[in-house]
């Protein structure tokens, strides 16, 4: 018998990188899964698993309710939700349009707050639940050129936390994962797209003291963790799934 046997699990994001393996991982673990993403290919990663696809726009209230409460439909239950989804605009405070660092804040941290406020009604529904976000390391600590998405995570790291208060009376714990340099479809893009791209997989790895990056399975076991029994007493906690990353000021996976 699987750690999810017959749990409802909501996951965001679920069409590639950590939301697939996420969504896949509590599959196998006996969880009825369902996923949304704004890529239709996410229909694809829900039929592998026998679980539901939402195409919706997290950026829009509406898209939200449709997909918790269809999702509640579906299921019948909800016990688990993973705030997966996020995008990125680079850009620093000089240079980033308002447009696009609103949309960022949207996806990244009101749809988080909204979603998991939706979640939270029906889980009371079953008498508690769990809520995991998957926040970064730049959640903790900020890269340049990049304020949107920094500011976004470091807001759904003290979410998480506010939302461990909030929902404690209800039975329903809420923890964070931080994963560092993970290698999905967007990490490996980017560095393709490099003048170097070995150069700047070797640096991106350097990064880590464990002198490697990380695969979306490694944060999704921890996500599960988070979610199951096993963490019962654990509750507005922010977990780096990082390789060491945060271990250090500098470099940690290279001498000084």
């Amino acid at each position: 018998m699987g750690l999810f046997e017959g749990k409802g699990v909501l996951v965001t994001g679920g069409a590639r990188g950590i939301g697939r393996a996420t969504a896949q991982a509590f599959a196998r673990e006996g969880a009825l899964v369902a996923l949304c993403d704004l890529r239709p290919e996410g229909k694809e990663v829900a039929e592998a698993i026998g679980g539901f696809f939402f195409q919706v726009d997290l950026a829009l209230e509406e898209d939200r309710e449709r997909f918790v409460e269809g999702a509640a439909r579906a299921l019948g239950r909800v016990d688990v939700l993973v705030n997966n989804a996020a995008i990125a605009v680079p850009g620093s405070a000089l240079t980033v349009p308002l447009a696009q660092w609103r949309k960022v804040l949207e996806v990244n941290l009101t749809a988080p707050m909204h979603l998991s406020a939706l979640a939270a009604r029906e889980m009371r529904k079953v008498g508690g639940g769990a809520i995991v976000q998957v926040a970064s390391v730049q959640g903790l600590f900020a890269e340049q050129e990049n304020v949107a998405y920094n500011a976004s995570k470091g807001g759904l790291v003290n979410l998480t936390r506010s939302l461990a208060l909030d929902l404690a009376p209800l039975g329903i714990r809420v923890n964070a994962v931080a994963p560092g340099a993970i290698v999905t479809e967007a990490v490996l893009e980017a560095i393709l797209l490099s003048e170097d791209p070995e150069r700047t997989r070797r640096d991106w790895e350097d990064l880590h003291a464990l002198r490697q990056l990380g695969r979306p399975e490694e944060v999704a076991e921890a996500i599960l963790f988070l979610a199951s029994e096993k963490a019962s007493f654990i509750t507005g906690a922010i977990l780096p799934v990082d390789g060491g990353m945060t271990a250090s000021f500098m470099m940690a996976g290279r001498p000084v």
